[in-house]
């Protein structure tokens, strides 16, 4: 019994681990791309905006995709609960 709620118990802490993650790769993302925004675009053609939202949403989906990926590789990985002496 020991063992299983030790095993529930790493994987939740990996599960917010992953989650934190996921919402950091988000925030980090975000302040990059409003750092160069205000820094570089924000006076440029309304082109360049609409070509800089556009990679900025590309950037968001992929970084999204591949973590959350990790969030849920983490959250369907079973129990493991280690029998050996």
């Amino acid at each position: 019994m020991e063992t299983t709620n030790a095993a529930r118990i790493a994987k939740r802490a990996a599960m917010r681990r992953a989650t934190l993650h996921l919402v950091l790769g988000i925030a980090l993302l975000d302040a990059i791309a409003m750092l160069t925004y205000y820094a570089a675009i924000v006076h440029a053609p309304e082109r360049t905006k609409m070509i800089f939202t556009g990679i900025w949403t590309v950037l968001t989906a992929l970084v999204v995709a591949v973590l959350l990926q990790r969030v849920r590789r983490v959250r369907q990985k079973p129990l493991t609960t280690d029998h050996a002496p």
